[in-house]
């Protein structure tokens, strides 16, 4: 049960899930359940555990005082029908499938009818033809390198959690295609989904706020 309901506060709701230190977008509510949104606002506190190493540098520089502390996976703290617009980029892949998948129920249950969201997420196959198409130019030409970047990199991007015992929470506990995405989508409910370039879509402001053009899946979806 969610307690408490942020109201919105202007014309259009936009939400922006799992902004981390860097992604807050101005207008829109900026949700993130890192432990710096709080200690955000303790600045006494907080140049301790910088100094005895408990926050790294980037948490501690970085600006949290307009982010909203909040664990989607256990709701969206808002009414049902009443968001217009939802934006989410590099987040669904740092928590469990499961999980992800109660956000992403929670985003059509939040989102009005002809409100749009805009997914954006590490493509596996991205990383899986890289993969392939590295190592087999290395097969061809019988060149068996000393350093393991290219097969180390495919695995931390798919299940760098489970590789790393002592998780900070950086690493990837899940990865997704188009068919993939998709197909958890539709069986929420989103019928209408497309599958766009970077910085391109329907929705020009949402498209706008896109910053990994390479190895990234961006999705517009409309309820």
């Amino acid at each position: 049960m969610i307690k408490q309901l942020i109201m919105p506060n202007s014309k259009q709701l936009k939400i922006n899930i799992g902004c981390g230190p860097t992604g807050q977008i101005k207008g829109f509510d900026n949700l993130d359940n890192s432990p710096s949104v709080l200690l955000s606002k303790m600045p006494f506190i907080k140049p301790i555990l910088y100094k005895i190493g408990l926050i790294a540098e980037h948490h501690y520089k970085a600006d949290w005082s307009c982010v909203i502390q909040c664990d989607v996976s256990k709701g969206l703290p808002y009414k049902d029908k009443s968001v217009d617009k939802i934006y989410s980029s590099h987040f669904l892949e740092h928590i469990p499938q499961d999980k992800a998948i109660r956000v992403l129920k929670e985003c059509y249950r939040v989102l009005k009818t002809g409100g749009i969201m805009r997914l954006v997420v590490p493509d596996l196959f991205f990383y899986a033809k890289q993969y392939i198409e590295q190592t087999q130019t290395l097969l061809e030409h019988s060149i068996l390198p000393d350093d393991r970047s290219i097969h180390d990199t495919f695995l931390k991007s798919m299940y760098g959690a489970y590789l790393n015992k002592k998780r900070s929470g950086a690493e990837h506990c899940y990865m997704y295609d188009l068919p993939t995405l998709v197909s958890i989508l539709n069986e929420i409910g989103f019928q209408n989904i497309w599958k766009c370039e970077f910085k391109e879509g329907v929705d020009k402001e949402l498209a706008s706020y896109d910053s990994r053009p390479n190895d990234s899946l961006h999705l517009e979806v409309r309820k």
